[in-house]
């Protein structure tokens, strides 16, 4: 092993200087992935912007641990955030007893001092190698230090699991496209009980932030990883045509409006509206709240297929560009039937219905959403 290869992958709390240069202290503690695609976040909590992903077997850096979330450093990402119910805690955690403890490139004290650690520091140990603890590094060199320095503890970087609180008038639909464990128990251990499918929709009962406790439509109860679904407040959304109720409604209160004029950025079902303009007043009208653009409206609710569309569910289209590239610059309400209602700037100059056989609109389609609850 090359020294200085072993200094520069150091990660730790203070910069030393050792043999002429700085050397930070070792610290931390290591764990494993134990999921696939599992989100890395900028802070604690499934509302946290997601900044990367992390695969099954892949190694991490814990900084810190607290209701129930890791504080890590990831190869490739730096620092991010991560539930704990997806990282198993490898090796035993020590704590430095004593001020600049030599960390050396072998089991003696006439191997050459690679770095040092302090008072109060914790190190990850891997391997005991008779007085010595071998501390293994990311990217897989090794130091050791004397077991006299060192209190030793079976991972002790383990996140104590949040509580759990009852959640009122909410609703989950799962996110991941293969599908989502029902699990007996708030952890990745546990049994499955089933696979929920793909936009599968569920009431949620309880929430401790990392898991929910929810219960299906046909009476199961169980948890999911609350990093896998989307929650939104309100009713649970019927999956069969029997429920589309408030879709019609949507569309019967929409068709009251046909021949106000297009306006743009306007707002007004009586006296001028865009085309999101128009179905954000609508919507709201149900109590149901979207954002302002098509643009932004598309990042509402859940995307549902062509052949799933029904009354009241929101259709998107690239109307900017000659051929359809996927930009969406255009929203309808579906009405059923192989219609929309919409806020048209072309000939109809207004509220309208048109078919989505006629080519225009068949060949500018780029995705439907579903935002009923």
């Amino acid at each position: 092993m090359k020294l200085h290869k072993f200094i520069s992958t150091f990660i730790g709390v203070s910069a030393l200087a050792v043999i002429g240069m700085a050397v930070p202290a070792l610290a931390s503690s290591q764990g494993v992935i134990t999921g696939s695609g599992v989100n890395l976040r900028a802070a604690a909590g499934t509302s946290a912007a997601v900044i990367g992903s992390g695969n099954e077997g892949q190694t991490v850096e814990i900084l810190s641990a607290s209701d129930g979330w890791y504080e890590v450093n990831v190869v490739g990402v730096g620092t991010a955030y991560i539930s704990a119910d997806y990282v198993k805690v490898s090796g035993k955690v020590g704590t430095v007893i004593d001020s600049n403890v030599n960390v050396r490139e072998g089991a003696s004290t006439s191997s050459a001092v690679v770095g040092t650690v302090n008072k109060g520091d914790t190190v990850t140990i891997t391997e005991e190698t008779g007085d010595w603890y071998c501390i293994r590094r990311l990217n897989g060199d090794v130091a050791y230090v004397s077991k006299q320095y060192v209190s030793c503890q079976d991972n002790t970087a383990q996140a104590a699991p949040a509580s759990f609180s009852s959640v009122d008038n909410t609703y989950a639909m799962v996110t991941s496209p293969t599908g989502l464990n029902l699990r007996s128990e708030a952890t990745t251990q546990s049994s499955s009980k089933a696979v929920l499918a793909y936009n599968e929709v569920m009431n949620v009962l309880e929430s401790n932030g990392s898991w929910l406790k929810v219960e299906t439509v046909d009476g199961t109860q169980g948890y999911v990883s609350a990093e896998f679904v989307m929650t939104r407040n309100g009713e649970m959304p019927s999956r069969s045509s029997s429920g589309s109720a408030k879709g019609d409604q949507i569309v019967a209160y929409a068709q009251q409006f046909i021949g106000t004029p297009y306006s743009w950025a306007g707002t007004s079902l009586t006296s001028g509206v865009d085309c999101s303009g128009f179905v954000y007043s609508v919507m709201k009208e149900f109590g149901i709240n979207l954002n302002r653009s098509s643009y932004e409206m598309a990042k509402n609710g859940v995307e549902i297929s062509r052949s799933e569309m029904q009354a009241g569910d929101l259709v998107f289209f690239d109307t900017t560009n000659a051929t359809n590239q996927g930009q969406i610059s255009h929203v309808a309400i579906y009405m059923g039937d192989g219609n929309i209602i919409h806020s048209s700037s072309g000939s109809a100059w207004g509220v309208t219905i048109n078919s989505m056989s006629e080519p225009y609109y068949d060949t500018k389609f780029v995705t439907a959403r579903r935002v009923i609850r």
